[in-house]
Parts: C-alpha cells; sequence; structure tokens
C-alpha cells in the first residue's frame, strides 16, 4: 500500500476531481506536455499542465516495487496525453509499465506516444518485445542508432515507438531507433545554441577507430582524431573501450558538415613543463617511441622525448644502424647530455655502462688499438677499451705516402693518448709517440738500466760509449 498521502476528505477529493475534469484547454490525444505534481490520491497524482488544466496520470507510475512512492508534489514530470473524455485528462509517461490493452497500443500508434517494452529473445531480422504482454516485434536495425550484439538487448527494458499496428493488434511493429534520433536532434539543437570553441565537455565513447575515438557528448558525435588523445607518441585509440566517460576540450565546430573535433591532450599539462625534473648528467629510464636513420627519439615522459644520436648508442663500440641496438617500444637507461630550454631540445646517450671518457686520463702509457679505416689523411683507430680515437697522418709514423696501405682496417698497432674532448668524445693518437716509448723501453732494458736511474737518454749514450771504448781499448 502506498503511505504518507496528504489526507483529504471526500469533499475536497470530488472538487479537486471536478475542476481538473471542467478545464477547457485546446490538449489533443498524443500530445506531450510538461508538468507538475499538485497532489496525490490512493489511485492518482494531481499534474498541472497549464494555468488552468490539470490532468491525471495513475499512481502506479509514480511507485517502486514495494509500493512506495518515488515522487513529491512539486515534482516535474514529462508525459503523453492518453485520453480527453468528458474534459478527463489521462497522462502517462510510459504505456506497457502496467497492463495495456490493445485499444492502447493502437491510441498510442494513432498518436505516437511511446511504449515501453521488455525484449524477451532474438528471433528472425530482430527481437520479440513484450508491451504489458503482448507480443510486438522490432527489427534489429531499429533496435539502435548504432546496434550492439542481440546478447546486448535480450531481457533489457526500453522504449519503443509503435510504426506499424495491423491486423488488428496481431502484427505490431516498433522501432526503438526513431525515438533515439528524436532525443539526439533535439539535444543537437540545443548544443547548437550553446557549445562553442574552447569549452570542456564529458562525453562517452561511442566507437573506437584507427585514427580515433568518437565521443557521445548529448546525442552528437565528435571526434577526438589519434594525434589529440594524448601529448605521447604512442598514445592508441585501443586504449580506450566504447562506453568509457572522457573530458575533453571542444577544438573545433562545423555545424554546416556536422562535424565536432575534440582533444583530450589540450586538458593536459603540455609536456615541456616537466622539463624541471630532469638535469643534464643524470640517468633516467625511456621508452623508445619512433627510430630514423640518425638515430631514436626516447620518451622520458608523456610527451616528453629525447634523442639518442647513433654515435652516441655505445660507450665501446662503433654502431652502424639503430636497429642494430634498439627496437621502439624498447625501455632503456639514457644518460641526458644535455638541455637546450630555447630549442626545447634533449640530447641522450645510452647508459650501457662504465664511461671510460670519464674515466680515462692523458697519459704516456702505451695502449692497444686496432684500425677500423684509415684515409689519406689519417686513421680511426678503435681502443681496447672501446673508445675510437684518430690518428692523423703526421702522427702515424708512415714510411710512404700510402696511408691506406700502410694502416689497413683489422691492423692492431700501439699508441698513445695526445689530446682528450671528453664532452665531444674525441681522442687524438698518436702511432710515432708511441713508437719513441717502445724505442725507449727497448733501450733501456738493453742497457740494463731502469728508466729512474738515467736522467736523459743523452746520458745514456754518454755511458754506453764508455762502456764499449773501455772494451776496444
Amino acid at each position: 500500500m502506498i503511505d504518507n498521502f496528504e489526507d483529504m476528505g471526500r469533499e475536497d477529493f470530488a472538487k479537486m476531481l471536478e475542476e481538473s475534469l471542467s478545464a477547457a484547454d485546446n490538449f489533443e490525444t498524443g500530445d506531450k506536455v510538461q508538468g507538475t505534481i499538485v497532489n496525490f490520491s490512493p489511485e492518482y497524482a494531481f499534474v498541472n499542465i497549464s494555468g488552468k488544466s490539470e490532468a491525471l496520470m495513475s499512481i502506479s507510475e509514480f511507485t517502486d516495487a514495494g509500493g512506495s512512492l518515488t515522487a513529491k508534489k512539486g515534482d516535474a514530470v514529462t508525459a503523453y496525453i492518453v485520453s480527453i473524455k468528458g474534459g478527463e485528462i489521462m497522462l502517462t509517461s510510459r504505456i506497457g509499465s502496467g497492463a495495456a490493452s490493445h485499444d492502447v497500443l493502437k491510441t498510442a500508434y494513432g498518436n505516437s506516444i511511446p511504449v515501453e517494452g521488455h525484449v524477451t529473445e532474438a528471433v528472425k531480422g530482430g527481437f520479440s518485445v513484450s508491451v504489458s504482454g503482448i507480443k510486438c516485434f522490432c527489427p534489429f536495425s531499429q533496435i539502435d542508432i548504432r546496434p550492439e550484439s542481440e546478447s546486448f538487448y535480450i531481457g533489457k527494458t526500453f522504449s519503443f515507438k509503435i510504426t506499424l499496428y495491423g491486423e488488428r493488434g496481431k502484427n505490431i511493429i516498433l522501432s526503438r531507433r526513431v525515438l533515439l534520433e528524436t532525443e539526439r536532434k533535439e539535444k543537437e539543437d540545443e548544443l547548437r545554441k550553446n557549445l562553442k570553441q574552447g569549452d570542456t565537455v564529458t562525453g562517452t565513447v561511442s566507437s573506437v577507430q584507427s585514427f580515433g575515438v568518437f565521443v557521445d557528448i548529448d546525442g552528437a558525435d565528435a571526434l577526438v582524431p589519434r594525434s589529440e588523445l594524448s601529448w605521447a607518441r604512442n598514445a592508441s585509440p585501443s586504449d580506450f573501450t566504447k562506453g568509457d566517460s572522457i573530458s575533453a576540450l571542444v577544438a573545433d565546430i562545423d555545424w554546416d558538415n556536422n562535424r565536432i573535433s575534440l582533444s583530450i591532450k589540450r586538458l593536459q599539462p603540455e609536456p615541456w613543463s616537466a622539463i624541471d625534473k630532469f638535469a643534464e648528467g643524470s640517468t633516467v629510464n625511456g621508452c623508445v617511441t619512433n627510430i630514423i636513420k640518425t638515430g631514436a627519439f626516447v620518451e622520458l615522459n608523456p610527451g616528453l622525448e629525447g634523442f639518442i644520436h647513433v654515435s652516441r648508442m655505445s660507450l665501446t663500440k662503433r654502431v652502424a644502424k639503430p636497429e642494430d641496438v634498439l627496437q621502439a617500444g624498447d625501455t632503456v637507461a639514457v644518460r641526458i647530455i644535455s638541455i637546450d630550454h630555447a630549442q626545447r631540445k634533449i640530447s641522450l646517450e645510452l647508459a650501457d655502462g662504465d664511461d671510460p671518457w670519464q674515466t680515462h686520463t692523458i697519459s704516456d702509457a702505451l695502449l692497444l688499438g686496432v684500425v677500423e679505416d684509415s684515409k689519406p689523411f689519417g686513421a680511426h683507430i678503435r681502443l681496447s677499451n672501446g673508445m675510437l680515437g684518430f690518428a692523423p697522418k703526421e702522427k702515424l709514423a708512415v714510411k710512404n705516402t700510402d696511408i691506406q696501405k700502410e694502416f689497413p682496417p683489422g691492423r692492431e698497432v700501439s699508441v698513445v693518448i695526445t689530446e682528450m674532448d671528453r664532452h665531444g668524445r674525441k681522442l687524438i693518437l698518436s702511432v710515432r709517440d708511441a713508437q719513441k716509448i717502445q724505442e725507449k723501453n727497448e733501450f733501456m732494458e738493453f742497457s740494463g738500466r731502469h728508466a729512474s736511474s738515467a736522467s736523459t737518454l743523452g746520458s745514456m749514450l754518454k755511458d754506453k760509449f764508455a762502456e764499449l771504448q773501455k772494451k776496444v781499448e
């Protein structure tokens, strides 16, 4: 039973009913009206639908399964006029929620009043729908604007419009799509009045395509292009699922072509704003987003990328192609070489172990190297610790002018470092100086003296000459 009705005497109720029946507005069956609930009785809700007219709605439309009221005085309602008899105006918001006869459905058909139907099963070409126990049919193409799978609709209740009432109710065809399109058109008209570029809107993902994501915003379709999904280069429409709720910025509106473009990324912080989190010389992890001929881009933060030149992809070996070391999607440790705030560029190198460029120093120590390539003006030599240096022609101690013949790729040579540029990773090597040191060491070994016992090469030669002279005498 319904509780909490206002106390009302028989005379008051009769008077209110008589006033509601004597109203004389120009309403017709099937009209859609807006009204306000003014009172309740055990059987009806009294609804004011104009300045001088009241109508009646069955109390069952405002009660839940437990019999409790779900509305109160002052609530606004939208309903349809089912009948006007003797000044009595009867309303309903959903034919089919309770008992309904064929006459009621015929009235709903003739006056375009929506009916409420329960989808019971899938049949050939569509669905069987029960409207207050009366069997109806809805074609598959009319169940939705963008139909889902059949299983999505079975067991659910929707509003339909009767598009055909034939054979005295034995052939009733329904359409849900007509109502959805009408509702969409009304919402779109409202959007045209109020929506403007730069607004922030909330919508539901209606479709995911390779080129972007379609979003339903109050009945209108809008597109978030792939490039506007995120600042991150590898953002994909597949990151979204139909039904997801998203917020986006209205980037462009073209009502003539019925196009609305949205941007999700423009509601997110601009990537360079996070640059203060990074410092030159620090090592961080990033994701390889793109590989080109000269190197690879690595994302350090969503949308914030740095570049590794191919020459910086190894500390200890020569890399011919970026693909020999990296693949798109790899997570790598990188060292930040420099940050150019003016150009918004970040230079990186792969951090693949201890950096000999930071630990090695210039000395007269002999180092073993292998010629990688030679030119008429010098040779590139790879040291055993992986550092690559260059020996100019004047430091090669060539016996003839054909450097490429005398220093072919693969030849092992001893060298010393004469110059070093740590930041630019450049070494100047000398084969000639290394030969001099080797000759000195060999002579000292031959003379039987340690390097520390002889002050100069001249004194050693003098001592050796005196020793030989004594032997001759």
